[in-house]
């Protein structure tokens, strides 16, 4: 009588041998192997307690669910918002248009304070700042969150958003571009793939 073959538990000997602790990649090779990746490019926003609008820009933004309707951002676990998105319960995600690139620049870079000075927004309930200008946005009400590494895995649940159209913002290989024509809008490179601060502090 043949037997099915047994698929070993993580941390169980394959083959006999003992498995070993694979060496860790240096953290500037991956970023740069992620660089080849493109990514939309995104204003993740919420409010304080005090009701001041936060922000940080990340591309490390991906649908998980239709029913219910989930999206996961990666926020690291060192940015000034991620505070109150987790004392909110709450979050807006605002994909940015291609003509967006200071915007982002300044969610990823700029001192917390100024980051929405001159900058028009809505806040919309049960969400956070909705940007003028986005090509769409979500707003999300914390679903789940989890460690991992550096940063802190934020799960969503969408309740509502709507789609502007218009070309998005893309980041590859350490520029903004458009995603129709390979243009740089913004006009100058920003790091070596991943950005340097894909969130802002």
């Amino acid at each position: 009588m043949s037997r099915e073959p047994s698929i070993p538990a993580t941390g169980d000997a394959v083959s006999g041998r003992e498995r070993s602790s694979p060496a860790v990649m240096e953290p500037a090779r991956f970023r740069r192997i992620m660089g080849h990746y493109p990514t939309g490019v995104t204003i993740v926003t919420a409010v304080d307690r005090d009701g001041t609008p936060v922000g940080l820009t990340a591309n490390s933004v991906t649908s998980v669910s239709l029913d219910p309707p989930l999206v996961l951002v990666c926020v690291s676990e060192k940015s000034s918002s991620l505070g109150a998105i987790l004392a909110n319960g709450a979050f807006a995600v605002n994909i940015l248009g291609v003509g967006a690139a200071l915007t982002a620049v300044r969610f990823a870079e700029g001192r917390r304070k100024d980051r929405f000075e001159d900058v028009a927004f809505a806040v919309k309930e049960g969400g956070g700042p909705v940007l003028e200008g986005a090509v769409a946005w979500m707003t999300c009400g914390l679903y789940r969150t989890f460690e991992a590494g550096d940063h802190v895995i934020l799960v969503g649940q969408v309740n509502d958003g709507e789609a502007a159209g218009g070309d998005p913002l893309v980041f590859v290989r350490g520029r903004y571009e458009n995603l129709t024509t390979g243009g740089d809008p913004f006009g100058s490179r920003h790091g070596d793939g991943v950005p340097q601060r894909a969130e802002g502090r």
